[in-house]
């Protein structure tokens, strides 16, 4: 999307991969400035690599954020930092 809406884009993306029964991919606040890195390299270097490889990490963390308990859910983001400031934490993989 030309227009920089990355929320729309981001819908756009998670049908996509919820339609072919994919986990989607969520962008936790401990990775927003990776996310934005890659998105800026992107755009202004054409460098596609390190947004594909953002991509990766991230749809990874969230293929592992599942549970019939919303709490054992929100420990899980707890335990991998995701509400974390990006100065605070750094997003940790835990693989369920």
């Amino acid at each position: 999307f030309l227009d920089g809406n990355g929320r729309i884009a981001r819908v756009m993306m998670n049908a996509e991969l919820s339609a072919k029964s994919l986990s989607k991919i969520i962008i936790p606040t401990v990775y927003r400035e990776d996310y934005m890195g890659s998105l800026k390299k992107l755009t202004k270097q054409r460098d596609g690599d390190a947004y594909i490889r953002m991509l990766l990490k991230a749809w990874e963390f969230s293929s592992n954020i599942y549970d019939d308990n919303l709490e054992a859910m929100e420990q899980y983001l707890i335990d991998c930092d995701a509400f974390l400031p990006h100065k605070e934490g750094k997003l940790k993989i835990i693989n369920r």
